[in-house]
């Protein structure tokens, strides 16, 4: 055979496999084109609006059951588990939650039912023996709430007060040892109160405060039954603050002021939150009202305040938490405990001897001490 036969041979056979090739090819791009059109014509189009929205709802589920489990859930489980003291997991080595019987009644108003209110209602209002919330409105997601039909605003705080007071004496008289006076904006440690009030006996007419009131049982009988109907003991007018008009009608039936400074001189129920005091009314100003309020002149920094403080008032609801973490939550460790006893009871029969007291404490209060 000859190299040109040969060449023509090769020739044969690649033309013949470049056939194949090309028919095989041919009908695979055939049947790639049907698929592709079945597809095309089979599926829905994955972009369109009607098949997303399934998809975002889900998303937006997910999105909305997370925030309600880390802002509502989680959160109140927290305060169940670790704000009260006097749980059995951290139990207080004196507890007087049941020997100092304590009521605590609060004003507030609609607006700051889910805010102030609530946050009371979290912290420390948890530590009363009963706590009531008075306001223009009950409200059932705010427990023990009670209305009292008077506008929110300051011009009938009085009347308010003498409202609520009736109310106290007529239902709950006979249901604790003390009554604390408070409005949503304010922070009580209830362990240092019941520890201030600790050596005086509910029948005694005595009452402490202000900024917020404590009054003992007799002090709120004598001053419902006695003061508030008198117009000679007690201010008949329904406007106006109630501060200095409730302290005049109690001291007008001789309930007692008790003293509200601690060993070392220092107020122990404060007007102000102490970041407050740190910053806007840090030093004197004859002119500005908080210094016109106090009766002493007091000590810059923290030692100017006590260390058995009963209240702060101003607290904002964000800042009341901060407040429970701090106080009932925190620790430091290695911290040696301080070894601490109660005061002796206070002897009912020299009551004329505990007025001299508190005024003789009083005076000799340190210039830069007790606010």
């Amino acid at each position: 055979m000859g190299v040109t036969e040969r060449c023509d041979d090769k020739k044969y056979i690649y033309n013949i496999w470049t056939q194949k090739r090309s028919a095989v090819m041919a009908k695979m791009e055939g049947k790639q084109c049907v698929f592709l059109d079945r597809s095309n014509h089979s599926q829905p189009n994955t972009t369109s609006p009607s098949s997303t929205r399934p998809v975002l709802f889900l998303l937006l589920g997910i999105g909305i059951g997370y925030l309600i489990t880390q802002v509502l859930v989680w959160p109140i489980m927290d305060l169940k588990s670790h704000t009260n003291r006097t749980g059995a997991s951290t139990p207080l080595d004196i507890d007087l939650t049941e020997e100092v019987r304590v009521l605590c009644y609060v004003y507030t108003k609609p607006t700051n039912h889910k805010t102030q209110a609530q946050a009371v209602l979290e912290t420390w209002g948890r530590r009363c023996n009963k706590l009531i919330f008075f306001s223009s409105r009950t409200d059932v997601n705010l427990t023990g709430s009670v209305e009292l039909p008077v506008s929110p605003y300051f011009r009938e705080s009085w009347l308010k007060t003498k409202m609520a007071l009736k109310y106290l004496h007529d239902h709950h008289l006979n249901d604790a040892d003390w009554f604390l006076e408070a409005d949503d904006e304010t922070y009580v440690v209830m362990e240092n109160l019941r520890y201030m009030v600790y050596p005086y006996s509910p029948e005694l007419a005595i009452y402490f405060g202000s900024p917020g009131t404590v009054m003992s049982r007799a002090a709120l009988r004598r001053l419902v039954e006695l003061s508030l109907p008198n117009p000679s003991k007690c201010e008949q007018k329904d406007a106006g603050p109630t501060a200095e008009k409730l302290r005049e009608c109690l001291e007008n039936v001789n309930v007692l002021a008790g003293n509200i400074y601690d060993s070392e001189g220092r107020r122990r129920m404060y007007l102000i939150e102490p970041q407050a005091r740190s910053n806007l009314f840090l030093h004197y100003d004859s002119k500005n009202w908080f210094w016109k309020f106090l009766a002493y002149r007091t000590q810059d920094g923290i030692f100017a305040w006590s260390n058995y403080a009963v209240s702060f008032h101003y607290v904002q609801h964000r800042y009341i938490h901060c407040f429970e973490y701090m106080i009932n939550r925190l620790r430091t460790f290695g911290r040696k405990q301080i070894v601490e006893s109660l005061p002796p009871k206070y002897n009912s029969a020299a009551k004329k001897d505990l007025g001299a007291q508190s005024t003789d404490a009083e005076q000799e209060i340190p210039a830069d001490y007790a606010y």
